[in-house]
């Protein structure tokens, strides 16, 4: 009775205390793996970024080769002897990465040589990738590793052979030079230490190890202890290489364990550099910190179920740690991605005093973070904002947090470019605003495009005239002004008299010239207000917005007959021609653009009709 009355007493307790302990030990092993799996993509990361640098620094390397092979090549025909082994080891002080230089004819007998007592030996052709197609010849071809010093002691080594990376001796590469217009081949004893010392440097070999492998699957060389691979490692490599030359992925076929491996191939050369990043050793400081939290989770736990009177403060405290945890990880997230962002990020106070700025922002504007840090955000204005731009702003920023739109920018220099600008308000707990955080992207050239790509949409391509579709828009939108406001608009349609002979007789190029030249004419009698349209061929269209009565449209037609009419000398050639202008009204003649636009057309076919080089006014009898 008394256990079932305790039972009955702490039922709630209970299951709240197991359900508690269920939800913890859950929540705890997802975020252990949630960070585990954030750690191993952190190492493919890091492998991936000394897979690049590594790459670089080794393609570097290779293409100088080819720039001794040519220089080699166009020196040494003139030089024999010692002259020719002074040359040698002075480029090789020059580039320490080499072991020996030498001249080899093509049955690969060396001529002459850095090392005088590799002079006379023959180097075997074929182990060089890639073999020679026929009888192309490649600019540079990639041998077996060699053991020994040089080319003299040393001797290749086997397939398959398992080799110490002290007994490791050098890389050959044979490299095609020209000299007036005959091969000369330079090969050139590469040395791994210098390429490991610098490997090592930028990766632990407790750590990791950086591999070089010809395109063929063959180990050059690595920093690791033993140059050799699994046959199965290699086979994936091969498999993933197919698809791309640049990758990264987890590797379980390897000698060394469970590897972070990102491979990237050579940007000129048959070459891979593959990394390798321990994959016990990346997640090692994870451990120790999944540990850590076990500990702590089964002791808080522990407490937890001992303290039932301490129960919501303990669980409050945990809460805590793991808020305290959470925003941690979020701010050196946020912290990595306000550093490699491409996009410009500036952070202000509510004063707009600028606090911090990003790298992308240094390129963007061209100011250093330390001229930045304290100054307004006048620093970036252009002068081509209204005056109240910021106010404006700034009331929607009160309304909504937030705003985001195209602005005109200065750069350092002076240069104006456009940024497309987003602010965001960060609030505090009381809701007052504490920094405004500001990002931007230069769209200068993307609206520069839009801008030639709008204006070939709805110009003529000869004349820069309005084409008809832009015709359409202003003429649809002068009749709705003209309706609105109660005026009167007129339509001028017309053509050129005696244009085709133009065509005809002196050639489509001082057709096209005339109509250039009369376009710029036309434009200039105009106002700012009216549209002037080329439809095509020697067709013609002007909108008069807001005129006083048809007497101004006839001023107008007139005033273009005449102009028209003026004499051109264009490539050597007197050229006169005329006009026939059909003049429509609004509203009188269309209330529509459509209406006007048959109205003007048969009013000029009448005035056409009627000889030309005049206008006639639409008639209702011209239907």
């Amino acid at each position: 009775m008394i256990f079932h009355r305790l039972l009955r007493h702490h039922l709630v307790f209970i299951s709240l205390s197991l359900l508690s302990v269920l939800v913890v030990c859950l929540s705890t092993a997802f975020i252990l793996d949630h960070q585990r799996r954030s750690t191993i993509d952190e190492g493919l990361k890091q492998s991936a970024y000394h897979a690049r640098n590594f790459e670089e620094q080794l393609t570097r390397n290779l293409d100088s080769i080819q720039r001794l092979a040519d220089f080699i090549a166009a020196v040494t025909p003139e030089e024999h002897g010692e002259r020719a082994n002074v040359l040698f080891s002075r480029l090789l002080r020059q580039n320490p990465f080499l072991r020996s230089l030498s001249t080899i004819d093509q049955q690969g007998r060396i001529l002459n040589s850095s090392n005088k007592q590799a002079i006379g030996r023959r180097v075997e052709l074929i182990d060089f990738y890639p073999q020679p197609h026929g009888t192309q010849e490649t600019a540079l071809r990639i041998g077996r590793p060699w053991l020994g010093r040089d080319v003299d002691q040393g001797v290749p080594i086997d397939n398959g052979q398992q080799v110490s990376l002290r007994s490791l001796g050098f890389v050959p590469l044979l490299v095609r030079g020209q000299y007036n217009g005959e091969p000369v081949l330079v090969l050139a004893a590469l040395n791994p230490d210098y390429f490991i010392n610098y490997y090592t440097q930028w990766l632990d070999t407790g750590i990791g190890l950086a591999e070089v492998i010809r395109y063929d699957r063959l180990p050059l060389f690595t920093s690791g202890e033993f140059l050799s691979g699994t046959p199965d490692a290699a086979r994936d490599l091969g498999s993933r290489l197919q698809s791309s030359e640049i990758g990264q992925y987890r590797s379980t076929q390897s000698q060394h364990g469970p590897m972070l491996t990102a491979y990237r191939a050579s940007r000129r050369f048959p070459l891979l550099v593959v990394i390798h990043l321990s994959q016990e050793q990346v997640l090692a400081k994870w451990r120790q910190e999944s540990v850590q939290t076990v500990i702590l989770v089964g002791m808080t736990l522990m407490v937890l179920l001992y303290l039932a009177s301490t129960l919501h403060r303990r669980q409050q405290r945990l809460a805590s740690r793991r808020e305290a945890q959470r925003r941690r990880e979020y701010e050196q997230l946020a912290a990595t991605v306000f550093e490699t962002v491409l996009e410009a990020v500036m952070v202000t106070d509510r004063e707009q005093n600028i606090l911090t700025v990003n790298p992308a922002f240094t390129r963007i504007t061209g100011y250093a973070k330390e001229e930045s840090v304290g100054a307004d955000l006048s620093l970036l204005a252009s002068g081509y904002q209204p005056e109240d731009f910021s106010q404006k702003i700034e009331n929607l920023l009160t309304g909504q947090g937030h705003w985001e739109g195209e602005v005109r920018s200065r750069r350092k220099s002076g240069e104006i470019f456009v940024a497309w600008f987003s602010i965001t308000q960060v609030l505090g707990d009381q809701g007052q605003v504490l920094y405004l955080v500001s990002g931007f992207s230069d769209i200068t050239e993307y609206c520069a495009e839009a801008d030639r790509i709008s204006h070939l949409a709805h110009h003529d391509l000869l004349t820069g005239l309005p084409n008809r579709a832009l015709l359409k828009d202003r003429l649809r939108q002068g009749v709705r002004q003209a309706h609105r406001e109660r005026t009167i608009l007129a339509l001028l349609f017309f053509d050129l008299d005696r244009f085709k002979p133009v065509n005809d007789n002196l050639g489509h190029l001082v057709g096209d010239l005339l109509l250039q030249t009369l376009s710029s004419r036309l434009q200039e009698i105009l106002r700012v207000s009216d549209t002037l349209a080329r439809l095509g061929g020697d067709e013609f269209v002007l909108v008069l917005p807001n005129i006083k009565n048809s007497e101004d449209a006839f001023k107008v037609a007139e005033k273009i007959r005449s102009t028209v009419a003026i004499p051109f000398t264009l490539e050597g050639h007197y050229i006169e021609i005329s006009a026939s202008i059909g003049v429509a009204l609004f509203p009188d003649h269309g209330v529509d653009e459509l209406s006007l636009m048959r109205c003007g057309d048969q009013a000029m076919y009448q005035a056409k009709a009627a000889g030309g080089n005049r206008y006639a006014i639409y008639e209702q009898q011209m239907s």
